[in-house]
Formats: structure tokens, sequence, C-alpha cells
């Protein structure tokens, strides 16, 4: 795996995508169960994808590290909940929220962490020794790929200004 991008720059690069994900899908007329083509996600989709992997994937796999090298870091498909967990059903604003929140504990759990601590490494069950530092860099890359869906989706622009 490439070097990722220092500790400090990718923290700013995960409040960033909540700020904007907030900042434009609180607009008004959006529309949460509009879909692009047959087989393609709506927003209130994106919205239970990005929540549900922030509180059963992301922040296990950090906390787990966190509490001891070596640790075993669970692979998961997350694209198949979508259907199994009826993302469509559910309220989008509210999975925004609760998304939001949950990025908000990640943030605050990741924000102090000793430089050691950011070299510990982990087995994960797909991608095999993987460091906390990649484990961020991976969160962070699973965001610019659904803010496309969102800028897509929202009909925003794909690069928002800075914070």
């Amino acid at each position: 795996m490439q070097e990722p991008p220092p500790v400090p720059i990718l923290l700013a690069e995960m409040a960033r995508f909540a700020h904007n994900t907030a900042r434009y899908l609180t607009l008004p007329d959006i529309n949460w169960e509009c879909r692009p083509a047959s087989g393609e996600w709506c927003l209130t989709e994106v919205a239970c994808h990005l929540r549900d992997v922030e509180i059963e994937v992301h922040q296990p796999r950090f906390r787990a590290l966190i509490a001891a090298d070596n640790a075993f870091l669970p692979g998961a498909v997350a694209d198949s909940w979508v259907e199994e967990r009826h993302y469509a059903q559910q309220n989008g604003p509210q999975a925004l929220a609760d998304f939001l929140a949950a990025r908000q504990e990640t943030l605050a759990l990741l924000s102090h962490l000793p430089d050691a601590v950011w070299q510990r490494r982990g087995r994960h069950a797909y991608f095999g020794p993987t460091s906390m530092h990649e484990l961020l860099n991976l969160a962070v890359q699973h965001d610019q790929a659904h803010w496309e869906q969102i800028t897509a989706l929202a009909g925003v622009p794909p690069s928002p200004p800075s914070q």
C-alpha cells in the first residue's frame, strides 16, 4: 500500500467530508429517494451506508488497534446492507444526523492519539497487515468515493469550497 498522507491531513479530510455533507444535504429541495438509474443508490441509501460503516466498520477497527497491537480487523461487505437492511425505507435525514454524530465521535476518538498508535499494525481480513494510519486513509478514500455519489444525487459542485 502506498504511504498515506499525514494523519493531521487525513483527520481534516474526515472533518471536511462531514461538514460538506451536512452543508449540502440540509439544503431545501433535496430529493432523498431519487435514483439516477436502476440499481444505483438514492441519497437515503448513501446516508444509511455512511452511518452504518462509520459505526460498525470504522469505529470498531480503530478501537481494536487503539486497544492492542496486532488486533484482528474483520472485513465487511457493507454494500449488501443496502438491501438486507432496507435502507430505501429508512429516514434519510435521520440517517445523515446519525452519521454526523458518529463521525464526531470518531474524530474525538482519533484526534489526540500519540504517534506510536498510528503506527500500530493489525491483521485486516482482506488487506493483511495494516497500520492504524492506513486504516484512516482507507476511511478517507471511502468518504471520497461517496462524495462523488452525493454531489451527483444532490446536484452540488463536486469540489466544495473548504470550510
